[in-house]
């Protein structure tokens, strides 16, 4: 008998082991989801929004970039100047020979 009692106080100390092992698991988990949340709560949001319908809204360019100097904006088709950075032509789009 005696050695069945040394089998159950084994499997008992065990399960005592297990739920202790359990309890250790979820607090460390609820503890890291907490920290976790309050990093994304301070978290800064996003710098800019897009357009929900898929367009992009163009940037906002000053009007003075545009024209030239002395330019009223009713010329009589003269060339305006391109903001730097930008190229006066559209960019152009590579296409497949077969299709």
């Amino acid at each position: 008998m005696n050695q069945r009692q040394d089998l159950t106080s084994a499997v008992m100390q065990r399960e005592r082991s297990r739920n202790r092992i359990r309890l250790v698991t979820v607090t460390v988990g609820a503890a890291a989801l907490a920290t976790a949340g309050v990093v994304a709560y301070q978290l800064p949001g996003p710098a800019h929004t897009t357009a929900g319908s898929g367009t992009a809204t163009p940037a906002a360019q000053p009007r003075a970039a545009s024209q030239q100097a002395g330019d009223d904006g009713q010329g009589d088709g003269g060339t305006a100047v391109a903001p730097s950075g930008t190229s006066g032509q559209a960019a152009a789009h590579a296409t497949s020979g077969s299709s």
